[in-house]
């Protein structure tokens, strides 16, 4: 029998700020922080805030395409019907496996640095540990891990503010473990590295859009979703720009530009020893629950797909006594344990972690003009489709968003080639693929399909339901 049970629309603002803001506190997010702190000193600010620009305009593609759509969808749901499945493949495979191959060992290898620091143990032996944890968690389902993994990030996050305010009002030079250092305004170069770094201050937002895949489990996602999308990135921007600030009054600007654990030496600087430990455990806890969330997500991404037989069946195998997609979660794991073997024997240097993020970077923005993209389409393909939450003036902002966005990509240009060579791989394997299985290369799928669908899956929508009826009831007219 078919099961008809459908998730409960229970989820208010608070859970979904908080799924929004979930990233903040990752390794390499709060890592990122200190490194562009230290390409731009303290006009840092303004970098980032040039960097939020294309993201705010991301944000509101994305507010609109799921009040749209209010299912447990992501880009390629939304990309479908209006690009067409090659987009919407390329989407996913060219964006959520370099995340999980690229950040998820950069954050295992940041986690093994970390713990390098308090104890002296070798990064590579520990970061292994730790990625082998996460395969048997999300093979076996440790059962304490999940009842602590939720609360987590919320502790994690309140100490990353905690200490980032401490240390910019000084708390640790009035305790005397502290002591300034004169680093300048500009770096030296001027304005051309605080231009130059908008591209790496991007990682800090990256993943804002996580919030969206809860939409059918969102009371009013047209109203929920856009505010904790806005009040998640302004949240970010403020507790990292104090962070960068404290971190750039204490520290040698040299130190954070070169370390590959420059958060941790800016929080030993601004609070000596307490600091290094809280910022410590913080990054290893942070790193090991971002590392584990991609070691489930990217799975059941690959397992989705090879349901839809656009990837291997393999993929969409489900093993009987554990529950998982055994090899979708087998796959991830080899590619996160190469690239962390990959990371530490260069040293897990901050040109390494750099490497890994920018590139990731590079393909992420990508995606979010994508969403920005498809709105326009959808918009000129599908005028009349309710929308109850509306983009004002969506040529000129979207216009605004994506020259941000290459403008962010330019600078990180040195990433473009490794970037696009993954992508020409995922290229071939869809037109390949497609054409092995006799299916149209761009098949388009109908918005009224995804509709019907969302609808069926999904408990009542006030509003939004009446609203997509009476429009299905048109296009029946119309046909």
């Amino acid at each position: 029998m078919e099961n008809r049970t459908k998730l409960k629309r229970v989820l208010g603002f608070g859970a979904t700020y908080g799924a929004a803001m979930g990233l903040v506190v990752s390794g390499t997010a709060m890592f990122s922080v200190t490194q562009v702190a230290g390409q731009a000193s303290y006009a840092v600010w303004i970098t980032a805030l040039i960097g939020l620009v294309p993201i705010i305009c991301a944000a509101l593609a994305f507010s609109e395409l799921s009040a749209m759509l209010p299912g447990g969808g992501m880009i390629s749901d939304y990309t479908n019907p209006a690009l067409g499945r090659f987009w919407g493949t390329l989407a996913v495979l060219g964006t959520y496996v370099l995340l999980a191959a690229a950040d998820g060992s950069t954050q295992m290898a940041m986690s093994g640095y970390s713990l390098e620091e308090i104890t002296g143990i070798p990064a590579l032996a520990t970061s292994l540990v730790f990625l082998v944890a996460c395969l048997l968690i999300n093979i076996f389902d440790v059962g304490v891990y999940g009842k602590v993994a939720g609360i987590l990030p919320i502790g994690m996050m309140a100490a990353y503010a905690i200490l980032a305010v401490c240390g910019a009002v000084g708390v640790g030079e009035n305790m005397g473990i502290a002591a300034p250092v004169n680093n300048s305004f500009l770096p030296n170069g001027g304005w051309a590295p605080v231009l130059g770094a908008v591209g790496s201050s991007i990682w800090w937002y990256i993943g804002f859009e996580n919030c969206c895949p809860m939409a059918e489990e969102t009371k009013e996602p047209y109203k929920v979703i856009p505010r904790a999308l806005f009040a998640s990135l302004i949240t970010i921007y403020l507790i990292d720009i104090v962070f960068s600030y404290a971190s750039l009054k204490y520290t040698d600007i040299n130190i954070l530009l070169t370390s590959g654990i420059s958060h941790i030496e800016g929080s030993k600087a601004m609070m000596g020893s307490i600091g290094a430990a809280v910022m410590s455990t913080i990054t290893i806890l942070a790193s090991f629950t971002t590392a584990n969330s991609q070691l489930a997500a990217l799975p059941r991404m690959f397992y989705g797909l090879a349901r839809q037989n656009q990837l291997p069946k393999a993929f969409g195998y489900i093993h009987p006594k554990y529950r998982v997609p055994i090899w979708g979660t087998i796959v991830c794991f080899l590619l996160m344990f190469v690239c962390t073997i990959y990371i530490c024997a260069q040293g897990g240097t901050a040109d390494i972690m750099n490497m890994f993020i920018n590139i990731v970077c590079v393909a992420w923005l990508g995606c979010y003009i994508l969403a920005m993209v498809d709105v326009l389409i959808l918009r000129k393909k599908y005028p009349d489709f309710p929308r109850l939450f509306k983009v004002p003036a969506p040529k000129i902002i979207f216009t605004i968003g994506i020259i941000g966005s290459l403008y962010a990509i330019y600078t990180i240009s040195d990433y473009i080639l490794i970037t696009l060579a993954w992508l020409a791989v995922v290229v071939i394997f869809i037109i390949i693929w497609n054409k092995a299985h006799k299916r149209p290369i761009n098949e388009v799928s109908k918005l009224e399909d995804a509709v019907i669908m969302i609808r069926e899956r999904t408990e009542y929508l006030p509003v939004w339901d009446e609203a997509v009826v009476e429009w299905l009831k048109s296009r029946n007219a119309m046909t």
